[in-house]
């Protein structure tokens, strides 16, 4: 009977158009981010040759115009020479627009370290124009590039300009998972899991008639819209991943990428170096245990308020609800500090890698400690659903009137 039933089940979620067109929907979004938004998406790594060649021909007709000046010596007022300066600048920038169009990437991002103007980068007003601390985010980003670098080079790892650009597979999916898209992951739960329960309201003779106990009823459906979920998500990302490695390759296990860890100072912090394969294994544990959490979240909605889209609403409510009250300075929320709430550790990607605590300065937010207090919160789900499906019991809950 249980076999027999979770198939019915699953095939009534397969089979559903509302599920269906969600998946086209997801599915359009994958590719759409792959083959659209990827290719053109610029940033700090990203290097614009025809600007750069720009830049060293304009570079150059003012380097000899200084010449024919005789404009070349010391300025007193500063002790240097602006001429040595800008030529040494522009000398680094033609071997960088050389190095890259040779395909000599491990020499371009050489001369591309040696570009890097720190005050200027530090300055740049268009790098966290809303934050609180703008020099403290840009000052962390430059350390975090410099040492992405550095890695680069004193690996073993062949460096090509997908790796430096952060484009392979690999380092795509380790970035969305520190990005908000990971909300997108948990209202997949949220959304396939909304009505397995309260769709049986329509047909209550055929499902009060099968000799299943009304907790085990629940317990099935659960299984089935985790395992849906999951098996979603899963061909998403082989998707997705195939694409992306289609185009740039699919990376290195090996790559490191930039944490922060509690400093030896108050209030501050210091950076370290771990591999993308160790940030994966942290972060993709967090997905089944949410995933789980949100489904028999859903449950226990759905015996209270009997309607699919209420169940829909208010768990969503649930997961954005950091997002109306989180600051990046914020600490505690009454008098309690925001490390003891779940709703914290939703962005796991960036607490695993101390963007969470950066601004805020707790040492508190964990991984380890997100994990166990989402494990409370499934024994405290599971204890009220116990509670709530004795009180609304199998008769009660498809009584229509």
């Amino acid at each position: 009977m249980n076999r027999f039933f979770v198939k019915h089940e699953f095939m009534l979620m397969r089979k559903s158009k509302k599920n269906n067109m969600f998946i086209v929907f997801l599915a359009a979004l994958v590719f759409s981010y792959c083959f659209i938004v990827l290719p053109n998406q610029e940033t700090i790594d990203t290097i614009d040759v025809d600007e750069l060649k720009v830049l060293v021909s304009d570079t150059k007709a003012s380097q000899e115009s200084r010449e024919a000046r005789g404009a070349t010596g010391i300025i007193q007022f500063i002790g240097m020479s602006a001429y040595a300066q800008d030529e040494y600048k522009n000398k680094v920038r033609n071997a960088m627009v050389h190095a890259f169009e040779n395909e000599e990437y491990t020499r371009y991002l050489r001369f591309k370290i040696l570009n890097i103007d720190s005050m200027a980068f530090i300055e740049d007003k268009t790098l966290f124009p809303k934050s609180p601390f703008p020099h403290k985010d840009r000052s962390n980003l430059l350390q975090q590039m410099n040492l992405r670098y550095d890695s680069y080079l004193t690996s073993d790892l062949p460096v090509s300009n997908e790796i430096i650009e952060q484009k392979t597979a690999l380092q795509v999916l380790s970035n969305l998972l520190l990005s908000p898209m990971i909300y997108l992951i948990f209202f997949c739960a949220i959304y396939f899991g909304s009505d397995v329960l309260v769709r049986d309201r329509k047909n209550p003779t055929v499902l009060q008639g099968i000799p299943l106990s009304w907790y085990r009823l629940i317990n099935l459906k659960t299984f089935v819209a985790f395992s849906y979920t999951m098996l979603v998500l899963l061909a998403l990302f082989i998707a997705g991943m195939t694409a992306l490695t289609f185009q740039n390759g699919f990376g290195y296990f090996d790559i490191q990428i930039p944490v922060l860890v509690p400093g030896s100072e108050v209030d501050f912090m210091d950076s370290e170096m771990i591999s993308i394969g160790k940030f994966l294994l942290l972060a993709i544990g967090f997905i089944p245990i949410l995933v789980y959490l949100f489904i028999r979240l859903n449950m226990v909605l759905s015996l209270v308020l009997k309607n699919e889209w209420l169940v829909l609403l208010v768990s969503s409510l649930i997961l954005f609800s950091e997002r109306l009250y989180f600051t990046r300075t914020l600490r505690d929320i009454f008098g309690v500090e925001i490390s003891h709430f779940p709703q914290t550790y939703f962005e796991f990607g960036k607490v695993i890698t101390g963007a969470k605590n950066f601004l805020v300065n707790l040492e508190t937010i964990t991984y380890s400690k997100g994990y166990l207090l989402f494990i409370i919160s499934i024994v405290i789900i599971e204890f009220l659903l116990v509670l709530i499906a004795r009180i609304v019991n199998k008769q009660r809950f498809y009584q229509t009137n």
